[in-house]
């Protein structure tokens, strides 16, 4: 899945808009013929749906899914910093110093090997 934002199936055309028109009860037949069909293709779906008609209001629904939304991205903003904090820094600068202890090392072992046959 290449769309980290998409939690459905690739197969699965129903998107959210979709859905709340169908929970609303103003989707067209078509529509609400299309939902029922992946309710009963994907238990994922049917589980979605049975969920959010359990919401008494649209206003209480809407209210939810914001508060969801605006605690996820305090949560991905937290593990982002906390990434940040333990990236090395000057990474490059850390690879050429043991790079350099290494050469170093088998300088002196050949130096110590070499002098003492």
């Amino acid at each position: 899945m290449e769309d980290i934002t998409n939690i459905l199936d690739d197969g699965d055309a129903l998107n959210d808009s979709q859905l709340l028109l169908y929970l609303r009860g103003k989707a067209s037949g078509d529509e609400a013929h299309a939902v029922e069909r992946q309710m009963a293709e994907s238990e994922f779906v049917n589980d979605a749906v049975e969920g959010l008609q359990k919401f008494s209001s649209p206003k209480k629904l809407d209210d939810y899914v914001g508060q969801l939304n605006k605690k996820l991205q305090q949560q991905l903003g937290v593990k982002k910093q906390q990434q940040q904090k333990r990236a090395i820094k000057h990474l490059g600068w850390v690879i050429f110093a043991v790079v350099l202890i290494l050469v170093l090392c088998v300088l002196g072992y050949v130096v110590i090997h070499g002098l003492n046959p």
